[in-house]
């Protein structure tokens, strides 16, 4: 039987479109590391202290601040965040406890490459390799850096965790902006904070940007309900973006309170 001639082009459209939705499927799947993180180069601060940790695999720099103190905070930084500039705020608004300002792997003077699971198995080795140090010690992660955070409380005694513009899932996030393609499937880098939430009996303080453009609202507030073991204080701080929530004046006021 002759197909139409109109035929014949919606079967080719269909082919053209399938192979190109295909395509572009396993692209978004080999490259997904590539889009999801942005390491940042290695900086000097003289006068700072820092030490590097042998982890067998790789090796992770790490700025110390207030160094001695009987409590700890480690903090843990946004993509595309070089945390060493944190340094000065962060010594004096964690004047009273010491400040580990974690360099990922692949990111600022640490070795190897950025992963999901390499920055879990990272984080746990940091803590308990300074927790030996410390009678306490708090968690703080910001961004992408909530999901390091959320994951090491979800394993360790963490005294509090402080979470700053987090978000629930990497796949949510993914879903969202890639409405066209599966991202439930392609995602192996999945970051999943609402996952390990239920299981975190840590009090929590979520810091939210009233007018982030990079993780919307529902994506903090799925992450906020999915806490059921623990007080959870969310806090929005208007006129503040993704990149700029830290500059609102009352920023470090409610961590400070929060800490004591």
């Amino acid at each position: 039987m002759k197909i139409p001639k109109n035929g014949s082009s919606m079967i080719s459209f269909i082919t053209t479109f399938t192979i190109a939705y295909v395509a572009i499927c396993f692209l978004l799947f080999i490259f997904q590391r590539q889009m999801i993180y942005f390491p940042t180069s290695e900086v000097s601060v003289p006068g700072v202290a820092h030490t590097v940790l042998d982890t067998g695999e790789v090796r992770i720099k790490v700025w110390i601040l207030n160094p001695g103190k009987e409590k700890a905070l480690i903090y843990f930084g946004g993509n595309a965040e070089n945390v060493a500039y944190n340094i000065d705020d962060f010594g004096t608004l964690f004047d009273d406890r010491t400040v580990y300002l974690v360099n990922y792997r692949g990111y600022g003077g640490s070795s190897g490459s950025p992963h999901e699971e390499g920055f879990y198995s990272d984080a746990l080795f940091v803590y308990d390799h300074f927790m030996k140090q410390h009678t306490a010690l708090c968690v703080m992660g910001r961004s992408i850096g909530a999901s390091v955070a959320t994951y090491l409380t979800s394993k360790r005694g963490v005294e509090k965790l402080i979470l700053v513009t987090p978000f629930d899932s990497a796949v949510n996030v993914g879903k969202k902006i890639y409405w066209f393609f599966p991202m439930g499937l392609i995602l192996k880098e999945r970051l999943d904070s609402a996952g390990r939430a239920a299981k975190i009996t840590t009090d929590t303080l979520i810091i939210v940007a009233a007018n982030d453009r990079i993780i919307s609202y529902e994506h903090t507030h799925n992450l906020a309900q999915a806490f059921t073991k623990t007080r959870v204080e969310v806090v929005t701080l208007s006129d503040t973006g993704h990149n700029t929530v830290h500059l609102h004046p009352d920023y470090k006021k409610i961590i400070a309170a929060f800490l004591r």
